[in-house]
């Protein structure tokens, strides 16, 4: 991901808002990959995800003349409205039917546990499946917290902010935001610690047994893996330091098992299409 530096964004905007096309995407690209993983864990839904990274990027470069550098650096300024929208956009199809953790453990319990020999277990494509039950999984509970809880959790645990600047992003104030980051972890790590076997052994609950089982869900599918790719980066590569002030829970485990997730990088054609908008050419 591209940080232009102060002088440079400073630059960038004052290029942009003459018309320079090439300005506008350096600054938009700069921006573009960290909107797109925050909105994806807000959304989880890819396509959702890509359409509202999108409008987000275009409400950027449609209110550049707005941005005062001497108030914030352009990169806060661009993360603000993302969050903004991310906090006030209509709700995803996944968020519609996911009515919270008592649910989610029903549906987990539904699935069907299918035993796979070890010595299947480690053909590749299976360990690529397992990977796969094991983020879906995860992902999806965080669609049983509230979207204001979500959004805290990510930014403070997964994206490696500190609280403060959590705090300015959300536009509340930093006691505020440590209460609701303290209640995200609370319900999200002990839903874990109740029922999932990579926090507890003494649960149930193994992806290796769901694996089979959320493929016949269609929850995964062998022909498209979404987040085991090798080539994809890692949360805890692109956010290699935790800022967080205090730590409510001191087993670093449930971190560890998001910031292990893919660090998406969001679709060209996002930006190619905001960019044609602003072609004279087109």
């Amino acid at each position: 991901m591209i940080h232009p530096g102060a002088s440079d964004e400073t630059q960038l905007v004052e290029r942009a808002r003459a018309g320079d096309r090439a300005a506008l995407d350096a600054l938009l690209l700069s921006v573009r990959d960290w909107v797109y993983n925050v909105i994806r864990r807000v959304l989880l839904n890819p396509q959702e995800s890509e359409d509202a990274t999108q409008e987000v990027l275009l409400k950027v470069a449609t209110n550049l003349a707005a941005y005062d550098a001497s108030r914030a650096r352009f990169r806060t300024w661009a993360y603000r409205i993302a969050i903004n929208h991310s906090l006030n956009a209509r709700r995803g199809r996944l968020e519609e039917i996911t009515a919270g953790f008592d649910a989610y453990a029903q549906g987990l319990r539904e699935v069907a546990d299918v035993e796979v020999p070890a010595s299947e277990l480690a053909n590749p494509e299976n360990l690529v499946l397992v990977a796969e039950a094991k983020a879906s999984c995860t992902l999806g509970m965080l669609l049983c917290l509230d979207r204001e809880q979500r959004i805290a959790l990510i930014l403070s645990d997964f994206m490696g902010m500190s609280d403060l600047e959590s705090a300015d992003l959300i536009a509340i104030s930093h006691d505020a935001f440590r209460k609701r980051l303290s209640r995200a972890r609370r319900d999200l790590y002990q839903f874990m610690d109740d029922k999932c076997g990579l926090i507890n052994e003494a649960n149930p609950c193994r992806c290796n047994k769901k694996m089979k089982g959320f493929q016949m869900n269609g929850w995964i599918d062998p022909a498209n893996p979404r987040f085991s790719a090798p080539h994809l980066r890692r949360m805890k590569e692109q956010a290699s330091e935790l800022q967080c002030e205090e730590d409510d829970f001191q087993r670093p485990e449930y971190r560890d098992v998001f910031r292990d997730h893919p660090y998406f990088e969001a679709p060209a054609r996002i930006l190619d299409e905001i960019l044609a908008r602003f072609d004279p050419g087109v």
